[in-house]
């Protein structure tokens, strides 16, 4: 049986949405792979929430949201990561959590997200209708 896992990522209130977007893209997700190396997971998707381009006056930069207020939105990103097994998902955790590895992640993190703020939880039935 997969395992499904949801990150919630912050940006660093220093960056752009569109900063952090390219400093996931190119360089976050390229370091989890070199270190994961066959261990990856079966996906990794990425989902950047819509925010305004341009800062509002309190520099800010707004979700586009539909439902709901800003401040249920304060999370940039929403990455799904997918594995086949469980045992799958240990051999990724156990090369991303070994001490070298480890130290790399979080100081790259350190230059695009608040890790303060990082969620991750598991997630249980997937359902979907087409």
């Amino acid at each position: 049986m997969s395992i499904r896992i949801l990150l919630f990522a912050t940006r660093k209130p220093t960056l752009t949405p569109a900063e952090f977007k390219a400093h996931y893209e190119n360089n976050h997700v390229p370091l989890i792979q070199r270190l994961a190396g066959a261990d990856f997971p079966a996906t990794h998707i990425r989902r950047y929430l819509a925010r305004s381009t341009e800062p509002n006056s309190d520099g800010e930069y707004p979700a586009t949201v539909l439902f709901g207020s800003q401040e249920e939105f304060g999370y940039d990103a929403v990455t799904e990561v997918v594995f086949s097994d469980q045992e799958a998902k240990q051999r990724f955790f156990a090369k991303l959590t070994a001490p070298e590895a480890k130290k790399l992640l979080e100081e790259d993190e350190e230059l695009f997200l608040v890790r303060e703020k990082l969620s991750v939880v598991v997630i249980g039935d997937c359902l979907e209708t087409k």
